[in-house]
């Protein structure tokens, strides 16, 4: 009965070097906090978990397979040789073997999966400490902020936390102003506060700038009033014309109605030239206010 001690450990050394060995992740360095590139914890996580996935299918497969408990030896029959006996208590030792095998396998696996799941947690809790936070203020205030990382609008001045720290677009927009796309790049655990003065649009009515003030009252009106005072003085210059037309044409032939006349010409050619003096004032001074 000794002998069959020898064929068990046979197979067990044969069972050992059989195993398939899958490669195996440095899981310390791989969680180790010595990067600040936050690109480089989300690959090591992606690794990881990949790792943690497939063992898991593994896992699931080999449980399926592996036996609870093995019939135990039945005791040996009163016609059953020998041989027959001792062939049957092998292959049963061997079962036995194999079946603590698998079994201690599946233990080693489940304990890989929680290592692998735990250092999964950790690179997620470095990654968590290498936010950025980003502070953006505007002038005017209440612009709408939002940046590419981030699917939220704030309104200047904007906080936005938890930033990952990468490249990134800041976009500022608001009525009567333009837009605003700001190129930017954050670095781990960065506090960065940054400033933006809009710029009026260029086509921007004085209304927009600044509410129809005195300023674009004033033009208005001053344009106005000149063509009203050009009118009035190309009136009196028909006017003036006309009875003149009628002085030169002798039409008028009295003494006394030609001493009118002439007085009449030279009081409208007078008017004439007051109103277009004015009208050249007022158009002056509305030019003026484009730049006042």
């Amino acid at each position: 009965m000794q002998m069959n001690i020898i064929p068990v450990i046979l197979v067990s050394t044969i069972l050992c070097f059989s195993a398939e060995v899958a490669p195996v992740l440095d899981l310390t360095k791989l969680s180790a906090e010595d990067s600040d590139d936050y690109g480089e914890y989300t690959r090591r996580i992606e690794l990881v978990e990949t790792s943690a996935k497939a063992l898991e299918d593994s896992l699931q497969v080999k449980m399926a397979s592996v036996a609870d408990t093995l019939p135990p030896l039945e005791p040996k029959g009163e016609n059953e040789t020998d041989s027959a006996y001792d062939a049957r208590q092998f292959q049963h030792d061997v079962n036995l073997h194999k079946l603590m095998r698998e079994k201690e396998d599946a233990a080693a696996m489940m304990a890989r999966l929680g290592e692998l799941k735990a250092a999964a947690n950790t690179l997620k809790k470095i990654q968590m400490g290498m936010f950025a936070t980003l502070l953006v203020n505007t002038v005017p205030e209440q612009a709408s902020v939002k940046i590419s990382s981030q699917p939220q609008t704030l309104v200047s001045p904007a906080k936005f936390e938890q930033v990952v720290p990468e490249s990134l677009t800041v976009t500022v927009n608001l009525d009567g102003y333009e837009t605003q796309n700001l190129p930017l790049v954050l670095k781990a655990r960065e506090n960065r506060e940054m400033d933006v003065t809009l710029v009026a649009l260029a086509d921007a009515s004085e209304s927009v700038k600044e509410g129809w003030t005195w300023r674009g009252y004033a033009r208005v009106s001053a344009f106005v009033a000149a063509f009203g005072f050009l009118g009035a003085g190309l009136l009196e210059n028909k006017m003036a014309s006309d009875r003149a037309n009628e002085y030169n044409n002798l039409t008028i032939r009295t003494q006394e109605d030609r001493d009118a006349a002439e007085k009449s010409i030279d009081k409208r050619q007078t008017l004439r030239n007051v109103y277009y003096g004015i009208a050249g004032a007022l158009a002056s001074l509305g030019v003026a206010t484009f730049f006042f």
